[in-house]
């Protein structure tokens, strides 16, 4: 994982690394009267000072970063994690908008990620930071990224418009800890809860081919739902790292590629549920389904993912994959190149 790309990203430094691109941004001491306090909502590890919009209507902070990792970018397994701490004061509305813009090689823009701003009403009226994240593929060509600071004042004299800890992180997800993940050693790896689940070959009559929507790196199955109402089947890995996970930084990312067939409302559904020692649920994730609307009533399969961070406490995690049959004979909920991949983070 690259660690925080962002120069100062907490104002202890001034506004050290960041453009004033308008108005006069101000460095802001906590405990300052009439502002955020130490021990008020904020960052747990915050440091002294906070970021502020001065006392003008607009201000603009902005920092472009290189980005790390080039050809995973490319290949499109790079993944982004972008967060802050953004408030305000009070009643007043005055707030920050934290954006991202992952650039290509020309400066020209291939994706934007906006955060904020936090609301007095999502604030309850309280004055204070609060911490919004968003994580995703860095779009594929990004060479740079360009972070952008908005402060806007609704009332007062102030600008009150408040941001502290920002972190833009790159990384590469870890290996895919689900065993047979894409049925080509058929069932192996999965425990059939219900009905009967099958592996299916591409290409075979009726079902989807080996060149219709699907994984570009499909192999020669897929699992499917075999000829009953309902299929279920499961697998329970063991995470590694639990001293990373207990530090709340463990990232995981879910893949699935999930389908059907042409008009029927057949489908599949991937949940993954993070577990604690003794097997309790801690969080509970879950793909799809993919709706024959979702598919254009195409056969085939198409990708859903997620990203987020694992359960403090977790040591195993359950997958489990539901085929639901909505009408005919066979039940065409179909799955494909299941993922569940652990990134760990930093301190």
């Amino acid at each position: 994982m690259s660690g925080n790309l962002i120069t100062n990203p907490g104002a202890e430094s001034g506004l050290n690394g960041w453009t004033t691109l308008e108005g006069q941004a101000a460095v802001i001491t906590y405990g300052a009267s009439g502002y955020p306090t130490s021990t008020g909502p904020g960052p747990t590890d915050r440091g002294t000072s906070f970021f502020g919009g001065g006392s003008v209507a607009r201000t603009r902070l902005q920092q472009t970063i290189a980005l790390p990792l080039l050809s995973d970018v490319d290949a499109g397994r790079a993944r982004f994690s972008f967060s802050g701490w953004l408030g305000g004061y009070a009643a007043q509305d005055d707030g920050v908008r934290l954006s991202v813009e992952f650039l290509d090689s020309a400066q020209l823009p291939l994706g934007v990620v906006v955060l904020g701003p936090v609301t007095a009403s999502e604030r309850g009226n309280n004055t204070g930071l609060y911490l919004r994240t968003a994580n995703g593929t860095v779009p594929p060509g990004s060479r740079s990224a360009r972070v952008l600071l908005l402060f806007t004042r609704t009332g007062g004299t102030s600008n009150d418009g408040y941001a502290d800890s920002i972190s833009l992180s790159v990384s590469v997800p870890g290996t895919n800890l689900l065993t047979n993940p894409g049925a080509e050693n058929g069932l192996t790896g999965w425990v059939t809860a219900e009905g009967a689940p099958a592996a299916i070959l591409y290409d075979t009559s009726g079902y989807p081919t080996s060149t219709g929507p699907g994984p570009g790196n499909r192999g020669a199955r897929f699992f499917a739902g075999g000829t009953v109402a309902r299929s279920r089947m499961t697998q329970t890995v063991t995470l590694p790292n639990p001293a990373g996970i207990d530090t709340g930084t463990t990232r995981y990312d879910l893949e699935a590629w999930l389908g059907g067939w042409t008009s029927q409302n057949d489908r599949a559904q991937f949940t993954v549920t993070f577990l604690n020692a003794s097997g309790q649920t801690l969080s509970t994730v879950v793909l799809g389904p993919v709706t024959a609307t979702d598919r254009g009533n195409a056969t085939g399969l198409f990708l859903r993912s997620a990203t987020g961070f694992v359960p403090v406490g977790s040591r195993s995690a359950r997958a489990e994959v539901l085929f639901i049959r909505a009408g005919g004979n066979a039940n065409d909920g179909y799955a494909d190149a299941l993922s569940l991949a652990l990134t760990p983070g930093s301190m």
